[in-house]
């Protein structure tokens, strides 16, 4: 058990206090202040940041990993991509643990069709937007996309 929440602490300290941030916004407006039923509109925003925190957190990790003898213009692009792919990833399985809550416990927090599909896009531009920020941090180049991808298609390794 001790292992265990060193660990928990060690994430929490490299990026995931930023998607506790949210999910603790999230929970308080929901549950303390009830905006969700004032203001519908408030879960926009609210998805947004959750991809955005979900991205920086996974970029964070994705940096914390020890490095091998790979080039830079590869690690750059590999953590772009993991972190569009894993947010898109957490994005679909907030839908569903939504859909299971919904299901359990005779909830309607996913309305329907339209606001999982807009919950789904926000995450993933919350993403996005973290991609392109963190990719002109990086000065990523078109030239490095496309060598990284000639590369893939190619089948040629790092």
């Amino acid at each position: 058990m001790k292992a265990t929440l060193k660990v928990a602490w060690k994430l929490f300290l490299i990026g995931g206090w930023a998607p506790a941030a949210v999910f603790a916004t999230h929970v308080f407006i929901d549950q303390v202040i009830g905006a969700y039923e004032l203001w519908p509109p408030i879960d926009i925003p609210m998805h947004l940041a959750g991809g955005l925190a979900i991205a920086f957190f996974i970029s964070r990790l994705f940096r914390s990993l020890p490095r091998q003898a790979v080039p830079r213009s590869r690690l750059v692009i590999l953590e772009l991509v993991l972190c569009g792919s894993l947010t898109a990833t957490a994005a679909v399985l907030w839908e569903f643990a939504e859909f299971t809550t919904d299901q359990l416990f005779g909830r309607n927090v996913q309305v329907g069709l339209p606001n999982t599909m807009k919950d789904l896009a926000m995450g993933i531009s919350g993403a996005l937007v973290f991609i392109i920020i963190r990719a002109a941090r990086l000065r990523v180049s078109s030239h490095q996309i496309r060598e990284v991808a000639r590369d893939l298609v190619h089948g040629r390794a790092a």
